[in-house]
């Protein structure tokens, strides 16, 4: 089923992708999690065993958990077989996105090809939280972040997903939402590094398969199982190694951008590559769902 749900959640992807950015974020957005995290504040909050990890858990796992009970007490019939696929679908979508790093960085492209540097660096500034001192500098930091933003968006989402099914995806969203605004979570940070490590190594194995895998490996090799070296740390070195030799453009305007399209198409050829690892684990019985 986990190959099933994952079409149907990428065809929605397809149908909102040229749409209304704000119209797909309606699906995707974290305002339950924060009047959720809200709710258990003002009924917990003065509470002396709410605090630290405790509290943190009961936030985060309390949902993950209740999804994966619902899902272990379906039953095997054909109309409970709908009702899951259906609401894995829900949870799935749920937790994607809300958006490409490509639709991300429409205005990026736009004010280059309009020959608007500037503006074209304050769209990286947002869309990479960095600041760079030159425009090399700038390209790279927006191509590291395209592999980051991918992983993040996409790619761990739909690891975890056929690891430990919805709960997995949902448990993957929830310690984003939650370290966005806490990145120094007891709990939350060290699960959420663990869960980076474990997926990145996946991701890292699909880019060296659609990219440049003689570049790559030389590059991360020594790197793959050092636990101090950071799932999306190791994404980023990887994913840049792995683009190859960058040729030259017809225009300046595109040259100036040239690693950035390129880092965007080996996501999307990494992304077919995950799709077929979700469908060989599917069809071999190894995934949750």
């Amino acid at each position: 089923m986990a190959l099933l749900t994952l079409i149907i959640a990428l065809l929605f992807e397809r149908y909102f992708h040229t749409g209304n950015s704000e119209e797909r974020q309606k699906y995707s957005n974290a305002n339950w999690f924060v009047a959720y995290q809200k709710r258990l504040g003002e009924s917990f909050g003065e509470q002396s065993w709410f605090k630290g990890w405790l509290a943190e858990a009961v936030l985060i796992l309390a949902p993950v958990i209740l999804i994966f009970l619902l899902f272990e007490t379906f039953g095997n019939g054909f109309l409970s077989s709908l009702i899951m696929l259906a609401l894995a679908v829900v949870i799935l979508v749920h937790c994607l996105g809300p958006e490409s790093p490509r639709k991300s960085l429409r205005g990026y492209f736009s004010d280059i090809a309009s020959d608007d540097e500037q503006g074209a660096y304050e769209h990286a500034v947002t869309f990479t939280g960095k600041e760079a001192e030159d425009w090399p500098q700038t390209q790279r930091m927006v191509s590291e972040a395209i592999f980051t933003e991918t992983q993040r968006r996409y790619a761990a989402v739909v690891i975890w997903f056929v690891l430990l099914g919805p709960a997995g995806a949902l448990l993957y969203r929830l310690l984003d939402w939650y370290l966005a605004n806490n990145p120094e979570g007891s709990l939350s940070a060290p699960l959420k590094t663990i869960m980076d490590w474990i997926a990145g190594r996946i991701s890292v194995l699909a880019y060296l398969l659609a990219g440049d895998m003689a570049s790559g490996v030389s590059k991360i090799k020594k790197k793959f199982f050092d636990f101090n070296v950071g799932g999306m740390e190791l994404i980023e070195e990887t994913g840049v190694a792995a683009i190859g030799p960058v040729l030259d453009c017809e225009t300046e305007e595109k040259q100036k951008v040239a690693e950035n399209l390129c880092s965007l198409k080996l996501t999307e050829r990494t992304g077919v590559i995950l799709f077929a690892f979700v469908a060989v684990m599917s069809l071999l019985g190894w995934t949750w769902v």
